[in-house]
């Protein structure tokens, strides 16, 4: 007696076949839904697929509550509002339930968002070891509250509207990684950075955009002492711990009391830097750009203005013989990015007659 076979009377080798010559990802949600085994067989053909998940236009919300359900082991990273759907706060506790792998979040936290995803990060925060928050508008950053409880985080990215609210970030034990971007231009909130970064003993990777740190009064010069990473970006301070072993640092327009303060706090800091990126007031100086390199033995990426520098032929070949000093070679050159292009064209043509030119690979940003 004959018997009749159908799609899904088909083993999932031949299912995920067929699944890869679909050409639109509705198609395939959309022959998943027929039946519980080709289910089953879209979750394996998307095993490696939404490992990170955005909630794109390709589908609809109720197809992505779909693939959340059948797929939500292998989502590792997740994307939020990143592109404005209206509702997607709908899928967020089914992201909660079917994501048991799930370690980092980007959310994009608009005005709508303001119940959904703080109740959506309670939800997680045992789980959760990265997030980054991106504020699209000026309430108080009460969020932050909720983030403070993740004792377990490792990185955390905030841009936003600062206020109060940062400072219990300290409770963040565990943190490797701390991003804080304040959005705020007039009046803008003065943050407690040292104290906060007191507490921080595993932080090694450390960004401040635009913030105004208040004055410590306990001891600090070893607060940072442990840090590998700094980018302090139009920030206003009146000084900053000593990190030896930092090895990346970018200081741009610093307000700081004492005069010539990211160029002092280079010299001290130079020994284990291989990347640097300073674009500072007062502007360094000639000689005080050979000294820099002189104190930066390590450094083999460096971003500079050059600004207020005089370029001639002996120069550039006292640049060179430093760099000889400090182990540079061909093969491991120093990549100079010139920020000012009238000097790069003056640089250019200069290294060009320079002897041992190739030590220095030459860039430009514009």
């Amino acid at each position: 007696m004959d018997f009749k076979r159908g799609i899904t009377d088909m083993p999932f080798e031949i299912l995920n076949l067929i699944f890869e010559n679909l050409d639109y990802l509705r198609y395939k949600v959309s022959l998943a839904q027929a039946h519980e085994k080709l289910a089953k067989a879209f979750a394996f053909h998307c095993r490696n697929k939404f490992r990170c998940l955005l909630l794109d236009t390709q589908l609809s919300l109720d197809l992505w509550d779909f693939v959340i359900r059948e797929c939500g082991p292998t989502i590792e990273e997740f994307i939020y509002g990143r592109c404005g759907r209206a509702g997607s706060s709908l899928v967020l506790p089914t992201v909660a339930k079917h994501c048991p792998n799930l370690k980092s979040v980007r959310i994009v936290f608009h005005s709508l968002h303001r119940k959904s995803v703080p109740s959506f990060l309670e939800s997680m925060k045992n789980s959760l070891t990265s997030i980054e928050i991106s504020q699209e508008f000026s309430n108080p950053s009460t969020m932050l509250l909720v983030v403070s409880e993740m004792t377990q985080l490792k990185e955390f990215f905030f841009k936003g509207f600062v206020d109060e609210n940062v400072n219990h970030l300290d409770k963040l034990i565990a943190l490797e990684k701390l991003s804080i971007e304040d959005l705020k231009y007039v009046k803008p909130y003065h943050v407690d950075v040292l104290r906060i970064c007191a507490s921080l003993k595993n932080l090694r990777n450390l960004t401040l955009i635009r913030i105004k740190m208040l004055p410590y009064d306990g001891p600090y010069s070893t607060l940072w002492s442990s840090l590998k990473y700094l980018h302090v970006q139009h920030c206003t301070f009146s000084e900053l711990p000593d990190c030896p072993n930092i090895e990346y640092l970018n200081i741009e327009n610093p307000t700081c009391d004492i005069v010539g303060y990211a160029l002092k706090f280079i010299l001290r800091n130079g020994k284990n830097l291989t990347e640097l990126y300073e674009d500072s007031y007062p502007p360094i100086d000639a000689n005080s750009f050979l000294d820099m390199l002189r104190s930066c033995p390590k450094l083999r990426l460096l971003c500079s203005p050059m600004e207020y520098i005089k370029l001639y032929s002996g120069y550039l070949s006292s640049m060179v013989e430093i760099l000889k000093e400090n182990g540079v070679t061909p093969e491991n050159p120093l990549e100079l990015i010139v920020s000012r292009r009238i000097k790069w064209k003056w640089f250019r043509r200069l290294l060009r007659c320079t002897p041992d030119n190739e030590l220095i690979d030459l860039y430009h940003t514009w």
